[in-house]
């Protein structure tokens, strides 16, 4: 069953993004961001290694973990169930790929060694024909991974020409060395704007609470009935390459890319819910 999400005018806050802390140069690509205690866990993006990074809140590395048996094509989002962290290699910027992967480690076993082999699964997106499709059709690139009871859902990143605003949202169930069909769900219509302003760069979900950022910036939604239904929009004062998202009980932490689209990045952030 097709289920629309229609976007209608809520509550919107202005929010500065004032730095908690700069980011070690090491984590200058940094493309995702999970909070487990009082400690972050994020990686590095495309052509990076294939490392799972730990760092505190005044933004210093504590922790590396090499997940030996992969490979970072384009690392681009992280989610975490309890116990698993899941990796998602679906950066897709060309719409080209066809050896999307998520990979599986355990939290303790990244938290206290140096090196783990993670598992893994292979998958496509349903309803892609073509590699890449007609620009008009470019819903196929993604940079957003979130875990719900036994299945996890993407995200996709729109790259369409004209941009729609339209994300798709995909899910399937966590398969072990196989490979699998994400299955289309439903369409999350944001505003028709620009990419800039409206590209998923990451997600989070907390019970009913859906958190989903974009450059610009964070949109809350809750589900009712059948469908997610805007609440609120926090909208970030300048622009940078924001691509990491993770919240607690009262804040967001963000993290962006040095280099950034416009601005110098490479920080963590702390904004008030």
């Amino acid at each position: 069953m097709r289920i629309i999400c229609l976007i209608i005018l809520f509550p919107t806050a202005l929010i500065c993004q004032k730095p908690l802390a700069d980011l070690s140069s090491d984590l200058a690509e940094t493309s995702a961001l999970i909070l487990i205690g009082d400690e972050f866990y994020t990686i590095n993006d495309s052509g990076n290694k294939p490392v799972i990074y730990l760092f505190d809140k005044k933004g210093q590395i504590i922790h590396e973990c090499i997940v030996g048996n992969a490979e970072n094509y384009d690392w681009e989002a992280l989610a975490y169930d309890g116990q698993y962290i899941y990796i998602g290699d679906i950066g897709n910027n060309n719409n080209d790929r066809k050896n999307l992967k998520i990979y599986r480690v355990n939290k303790d076993s990244v938290r206290n060694s140096d090196r783990v082999l993670a598992e893994s699964m292979s998958f496509n997106y349903e309803g892609q024909n073509a590699f890449p499709p007609e620009k008009q059709h470019l819903y196929f690139d993604a940079e957003s991974l979130v875990c719900n009871n036994d299945s996890l859902f993407i995200f996709t990143k729109n790259r369409t020409e004209p941009f729609d605003g339209v994300s798709r949202v995909y899910s399937f169930r966590w398969k072990k060395d196989q490979s699998v069909e994400a299955k289309y769900l439903y369409d999350l219509n944001l505003n028709p704007t620009n990419w800039m302003e409206e590209s998923i760069t990451d997600a989070h979900l907390c019970g009913e609470d859906l958190f989903i950022m974009t450059y610009a910036k964070v949109y809350w939604f809750k589900w009712k009935g059948n469908s997610f239904q805007k609440e609120k929009t926090y909208l970030f004062k300048g622009f940078t390459q924001k691509e990491g998202l993770t919240l607690d009980k009262k804040h967001f932490y963000i993290t962006d890319e040095n280099e950034s689209l416009l601005g110098s990045g490479n920080k963590l952030y702390k904004l008030k819910r």
